[in-house]
């Protein structure tokens, strides 16, 4: 072999190794002990290979920015907050960069809260910024992009479990919660209503939230309210006085007589009809309710020491069974 063809071979075999040797160090897991970085949108690929080198987190910022160069496009770098903890290879930490494995904030928003409970809620988890997020939920032109043509968010903001991403603010938490309930609506409601009719149904749904606690009795609920409307009879519900009372900020764990004179558009002891706007943010087992209420004759009920609603036909019969109690 002549001297040319020797270096040349070995040129070539010193590439080879240097390569497999790159490929395999990829692929090779290390330690990482409990590093967080956070990409903000727009953030240059340079600034975080180089942020990433500085943690320990990659052990080389060059050879981040040549693999990067060669990642598809749907396969781009991700912005967000990323917590890295245990073993990572480099290609590890390349595919949660880019396959959007952000860290979230996990909150469950209960079934029956308020817009203000919700807006409290988020606030105390440092989420949202309470006045920001109360705003938005009456901001017409904000209601509006959504498509809805309401005053307020009140029955829309679905009560879930969400991860909320470490980028989101107050509107991109708002829009996911309405996004959340028309997906789920459509499930329970694949038909094209008028918007009015649907509004309707979540009034209705709220109510119900409001006074059932059981779910086996929603629909029958839901049925006895139907009927008062129907027959144009106040609805006479408390839970629409306790919002009523909410709004002026007062508390109440319970009722009492003089509550029911509050002079309110809410208070359907006073007003016929629906409310104006729903009292709650209702979970899916009171809008099922609402949309399939239950045929019933019974026209009063009233809540047992158990919880359980005990239902009667005639004003007459609800005072007996009253009574009893």
């Amino acid at each position: 072999m002549t001297p040319k063809k020797f270096i040349t071979f070995l040129l070539i075999f010193v590439f080879l190794f240097f390569l497999f040797y790159t490929i395999a160090s990829l692929h090779k897991p290390y330690p990482i002990a409990n590093k967080t970085i956070v990409i903000e949108k727009g953030t240059s690929a340079q600034y975080i290979a180089k942020e990433l080198q500085r943690k320990q987190i990659i052990p080389s910022a060059t050879l981040f920015l040549v693999v990067e160069k060669f990642l598809p496009s749907d396969r781009q770098l991700r912005y967000g907050k990323f917590n890295f903890a245990g073993w990572f290879s480099f290609m590890d930490v390349m595919h949660k960069l880019t396959s959007g494995e952000v860290v979230t904030n996990r909150i469950t928003i209960p079934e029956g809260y308020t817009i203000r409970r919700i807006a409290s809620l988020l606030s105390k988890k440092e989420l949202v910024d309470y006045s920001k997020f109360m705003s938005l939920c009456v901001d017409s032109v904000f209601i509006d992009s959504l498509g809805l043509g309401i005053h307020n968010l009140e029955g829309f903001l679905f009560p879930d479990t969400y991860y909320i991403p470490y980028f989101a603010d107050e509107r991109f938490i708002v829009k996911m919660m309405v996004d959340n309930f028309f997906m789920q609506w459509n499930i329970i409601q694949p038909k094209a209503i008028a918007f009015d009719s649907l509004y309707k149904i979540v009034i209705l749904a709220s109510i119900v939230e409001r006074e059932a606690i059981y779910d086996d009795e929603r629909p029958l609920i839901a049925g006895v309210y139907t009927k008062r409307l129907k027959e144009n009879m106040l609805l006479q519900a408390d839970p629409t006085v306790a919002y009523a009372l909410e709004l002026n900020r007062i508390s109440r764990s319970n009722i009492s007589y003089e509550d029911l004179k509050i002079n309110s558009v809410y208070n359907t002891y006073r007003y016929r009809g629906l409310p104006p706007t729903p009292i709650c943010n209702p979970g899916i087992q009171s809008l099922i309710a609402a949309l399939h209420p239950q045929e019933t004759d019974y026209l009063f009920f009233f809540a047992g020491k158990d919880k359980r609603h005990i239902f009667s036909k005639t004003y007459r019969e609800h005072l007996k069974k009253l009574n009893r109690i």
